[in-house]
């Protein structure tokens, strides 16, 4: 191995060197001007009307609007039963599930907050903010032991030290947002698409591309993250008009980004794939059809796997029963 001599650095405070991680991703998730495309003022409306067209004969027949988000795309993609079971179940919360919210939320606070916090002072902020909130996150909390609420404390902060240390901070100039709403209206309502993104940089300049959306993943990777966002581009285009420039889903726990480029091809997988679901998930409510079983990954934790044959057949090839 080569030596290194130490460096006096004189650069500002206020835009300190980056690290080499926090560098990769910086240079991954900011496309080049030259290289953002312009679209058609009129892609907006293309796009609403071939997502309606696909729905027309059934909207009229529900009386109360179907909400779709990402969850119920994936869902009902995967498996129809799978998403009946989803739909039919209450939600209870555990406690994986509330790292993932508690990290996002000292994401928000971090951009939002002055001056800056150290990260176990973004956890302790966060817990606060949600423990005050009255909702059904805030009294699960409420009801750990203080020894739980600590390891979750401690988990958070070093998911949110690893995400300091390996993204770039987030300058102004750069239009950060964090939890950014979108909802798309569809045959004046009765089909609302909604998403919520959990971090973008850049915007659009007038007809060509320059935000990206970027989601923070504390868990493990897995296919349909793509799928998520390339639905989040949809409601985006639909929304502004304009098509974000890059997808990026950013893997805390490895550091590490996965970046692709929005073009109309890309555009045209998500309208086949939401138009195509929303139109199984009208027929569902309306008992238009049986619930397809259909076996996948899902299948590892479907609450339906243990009595679909599909789904234990695949879970038996899986996991090493006649592979090859």
């Amino acid at each position: 191995m080569g030596t290194t001599k130490k460096k006096f650095r004189t650069e500002s405070p206020a835009n300190p060197p980056l690290t080499p991680a926090q560098q990769t991703t910086l240079n991954l998730i900011r496309l080049p001007a030259n290289e953002r495309t312009t679209y058609n003022s009129t892609l907006r409306a293309q796009i609403q009307l071939e997502l309606e067209k696909e729905t027309v004969n059934l909207v009229d027949q529900i009386d109360e609007p179907l909400w779709v988000s990402k969850r119920q795309l994936q869902a009902v993609t995967s498996c129809e039963v799978l998403y009946e079971k989803q739909e039919g179940e209450s939600f209870e919360w555990k406690i994986p599930m509330t790292r993932g919210q508690i990290f996002h939320k000292c994401v928000e606070l971090s951009v939002h907050l002055s001056p800056t916090r150290t990260a176990p002072e973004l956890v302790d902020e966060a817990l606060t903010s949600i423990m005050n909130r009255g909702d059904g996150l805030a009294s699960f909390l409420v009801e750990l032991t203080d020894i739980e609420r600590a390891e979750i404390r401690s988990e958070v902060a070093s998911l949110l030290q690893t995400y300091f240390d390996t993204f770039p901070p987030l300058q102004n100039s750069w239009s950060p947002t964090t939890e950014l709403p979108r909802k798309v209206l569809l045959h004046r309502g009765k089909i609302v698409l909604q998403g919520r993104f959990d971090l973008t940089v850049g915007r659009p300049d007038e007809l060509t591309a320059g935000r990206v959306l970027i989601e923070l993943k504390t868990g493990r990777a897995v296919p349909h993250h793509l799928d998520d966002l390339r639905f989040y581009a949809l409601l985006e285009t639909l929304v502004v008009g304009v098509p974000p420039a890059l997808l990026a889903s950013f893997y805390v726990d490895a550091g590490t980004v996965q970046v692709e480029v929005v073009d109309e091809d890309l555009l045209r997988s998500a309208i086949q794939r939401t138009s195509s679901a929303v139109k199984r998930l009208l027929q569902l409510r309306l008992k238009e059809r049986d619930p397809e079983r259909r076996a996948s990954g899902s299948c590892r934790w479907c609450p339906a796997a243990t009595d679909c044959q599909p789904g234990q057949a695949w879970l038996e090839e899986a996991n090493g029963s006649g592979v090859w």
